[in-house]
């Protein structure tokens, strides 16, 4: 009998043993949640803490910071816009006070003092527009980057639904396309009708 030289048996024998270790931790691993969901034959269905993934994500609080620092210098340009107005409508409050403001004087002054206190009000509520658009599209941006690493994070770990579960309230984040019942349902709705 031929025998084997140990240049080639040892190596063999490592590799052979490596590939071995590998088999056995793959049948010796326990299957993961998602496993066992698809094994059933059911969708495998997920939750997250909704309140702690927004805490917990640096994003959102870059952004928080990044609105209120677009807050402070909206509230800054107002003040500013308003100094003014504010100025003009305390020297007629005060010339109106005196013993020399006539009576048209005193009509022209209330007039123009309620026009400011208009134009106060016009720049209050363009601020306050301002502020609304600035949190809608913050949002925005938060929905969209959670959508979109909740639908990657689904993708990789098998998972068919992502639940939401805490005090923002429950409901779906991410359905999987062949869980998606929509048009089905709207069929049936609008059949029955």
């Amino acid at each position: 009998m031929n025998s084997v030289p140990s240049k080639v048996f040892w190596p063999v024998v490592a590799v052979l043993g490596v590939w071995l270790a590998v088999l056995t931790a793959q049948t010796m691993k326990s299957p993961s949640i998602a496993d066992k969901a698809r094994a059933a034959g059911g969708p495998v269905v997920a939750f997250v803490h909704g309140d702690s993934l927004q805490a917990g994500m640096e994003f959102v609080q870059t952004l928080q910071a990044n609105l209120q620092m677009q807050m402070e210098a909206r509230e800054a340009r107002l003040q500013e816009d308003a100094a003014p107005l504010q100025e003009e409508a305390q020297e007629l409050l005060a010339y109106a006070n005196t013993e020399a403001a006539t009576q048209d004087e005193l009509e022209i002054a209330q007039r123009r003092i309620m026009e400011i206190e208009e134009e106060l009000r016009a720049l209050q509520l363009a601020a306050e527009q301002d502020v609304f658009v600035a949190e809608q599209n913050m949002k925005s941006i938060l929905a969209e980057a959670l959508r979109r690493n909740l639908e990657a994070h689904a993708e990789q770990e098998g998972i068919d639904f992502i639940l939401n579960w805490g005090l923002s309230g429950e409901g779906v984040l991410y359905g999987s396309e062949p869980w998606d019942i929509t048009a089905d349902v709207l069929e049936r709705i609008n059949s029955d009708q």
